[in-house]
This record gives C-alpha cells, structure tokens and sequence, in this order.
C-alpha cells in the first residue's frame, strides 16, 4: 500500500472514530484504492465512508440519501457526515455486477427483476414525494441528451466510420422535452449490491438528475458486463409499468429502445478510449473492481445487441454500422 492510501486509511479511521465513539477495526477499498469510498470496520458492524472531490456531487449524495431514507429501502441509509465525509450503510459486498454471474441462468432473471423493481420502486417514491424537475435544494440538474449524442460523434472518430442517414432530429420526442422524473443515472450492475439476505439496493448517487424514467434501465442493460438477455430486460421494465410511471406505455418502450442504443454508443466509446489509454482487460479484473468493461469479448457482446436493438427503428438504424465496426475492431484485438 503506498504512503498515500496508508495516509487516506488513517484519516477515514480517525473521522470515522470520532463520529461513531467507536475503535475501528480496519479499512478496505471495495472497488479500489483509488475510488471514492471506503468500508469502514467497527466490532459491530461495517459502513461505508465516501469523500468525493467533486463538492457538487458530494453535496448531492448527501441530499439524496437524506430525502429517501423514510421513503425506501432500496438506498444506503444515510448514518451522517462530518467535514469532507459522508457515512452510509453498508449495501453488502457482494455486488450485482459479480453476483449475477455466479448463479444459474433463472436465478439470473430473478435478480434483474429484483434490479428493475428497486430502479421503479426509487423512481416511484421520488414522486410520491414530489421529488420533480425544479426542486433545487437537492442542486439536482435535468439530464442533457446532447451529451448523449455527442457519442455518435466521438464513436465516429475513433473508429473513423461515419453512419450515413442518421439524423438526431428524428429520435422519440423525449430526446427534447423537459425532463420530468427523478432518474438515479449511473445504474450499471456495479452500482448495486446484495446484501446478506438477498436483498437488492443501489448506491452512488452523486450523479443523480431529472429526465424521463427509461434512462435507468437503459443503464443497466447497456451495461457491457450484463448477461441477462435484451428482451427479457425488456419484458421485465414492460411488465413492471404503471400509470404512475408513464401514460404513454408503447411510447415509454420506444424512447428506452432508442436510449439504449444510445448509451450503447457512448460505453463502446468508454471502451474504446480507455483501450487506447491502459490497454484490453481481463473480464475478472473488471467485474471485481467494478472498471470500465475493456475487454474485446464483453464489447462485442456490447454490439451484437446494440445492432439487434438499432434496426428495429429507423432512427437508429443508420447506427448499426458503428457497432459492426467496432465488432471488427474487437475480434482484431482478441487475435492480436
């Protein structure tokens, strides 16, 4: 351990000490010695402990685990904060993007279900709550799909192929209408845990925002570490809708399809830039540190079902050839 994690180790066991009045055990790095948080262990139980650099997003989390506590349990429970550091429960090591590989295929599909039942259940108590675009004490801002877009482009440079025909200009309405619902954003695999009782929660709120609903789920199925097939995903988010979700249901599902092909572009973008940066990884070193999915066979699998997605509507049909591209790009790098 280098002099400066021994040195952060230290001041995450003296702040936390002193806040609780109890001796901890120890500190661990669940994703890694460079991340945010820390688990912190007591005698009695163990927590987490989060110092982000960004004070915006820090300040965000914090709100965000304060305003759901009475609402859900599918969130850490804020346990409170002292200077630089926030304190929350411990949602269990055992993360969703590791878990969901270790069990058979039906078990699989319980556990994305559980996945989509606690991304509604967050969404829904937001609005029960009246958590709604314009509450600014949260400082939560609306989504902004532009950046979104932006991926085609940059995909477009790194992989130098353009995709004749596509026009932004003809995606689903939502792409341009005021965001309306509280999202959680970032909701890949690795942002979820288990806990001892089989009990799913999602944590790192700090990117939070408003937009429209489908874009949590886009998340999770655009992850490039996710097994569990698109249209069982699909079923299940459809299945799962509610009048209090949306009152357009067909429209709901064609604006998540175009999303996901969308969010598609932007890991394959992720990918490829961290590639170019530190090289292709081996699938165990980055499920258990939870790292960008920089390995050919997981990109490819990435692509295979962006195209199956893409072509089903005409707006992003003309993106199909980016991911073939990249498919090309990837199988050159596994025989590299």
């Amino acid at each position: 351990m280098s002099e400066k994690s021994i040195s952060r180790a230290k001041e995450v066991a003296a702040a936390a000490a002193a806040f609780f009045g109890e001796p901890v055990l120890g500190v661990t790095a669940p994703g890694g010695k460079l991340r945010a948080s820390c688990r912190v262990h007591f005698a009695s139980r163990d927590i987490i402990v989060t110092r982000r650099n960004d004070r915006k997003q820090a300040a965000l989390e914090l709100a965000i685990l304060q305003h759901f506590q009475t609402l859900t349990d599918r969130v850490p429970k804020f346990l409170g904060a002292t200077g630089p550091f926030l304190f929350q429960s411990d949602a269990g090591s055992n993360r969703l993007n590791r878990a969901i590989y270790a069990v058979t295929a039906d078990h699989r599909i319980d556990l994305a279900a559980q996945a989509v039942d606690a991304l509604f259940e967050i969404q829904r108590a937001a609005i029960r709550s009246g958590l709604v675009n314009g509450q600014t004490a949260a400082n939560i801002v609306p989504a902004n799909d532009d950046k979104v877009l932006l991926s085609v482009k940059h995909l477009v440079e790194i992989l130098s192929c353009v995709p004749t025909g596509f026009d932004s200009r003809k995606l689903h309405p939502w792409f341009k209408a005021p965001a309306v619902r509280f999202v959680k954003w970032d909701c890949r695999a690795g942002n979820a845990a288990i806990d001892a009782s089989g009990y799913l929660r999602f944590f790192d709120f700090e990117g939070s925002r408003f937009a429209h609903g489908p874009e949590d789920f886009a998340w999770l199925i655009a992850d490039e570490t996710w097994p569990v097939p698109m249209e069982i995903m699909l079923g299940l988010v459809r299945a799962r809708l509610t009048e209090a979700d949306t009152t357009d249901p067909d429209g709901y599902m064609e604006y998540l399809e175009q999303f996901i092909v969308l969010q598609a572009l932007r890991r394959v973008r992720l990918i490829f830039s961290e590639a170019q940066r530190a090289g292709w990884l081996d699938r165990i070193t980055i499920l258990k540190y939870d790292k960008v999915g920089t390995n050919p066979h997981l990109c490819e699998r990435l692509c295979g079902m962006a195209i199956e997605i893409a072509r089903r509507n005409p707006a992003t049909a003309p993106l199909q050839v980016l991911f073939e591209r990249a498919i090309t790009a990837c199988r050159k790098a596994r025989a590299a």
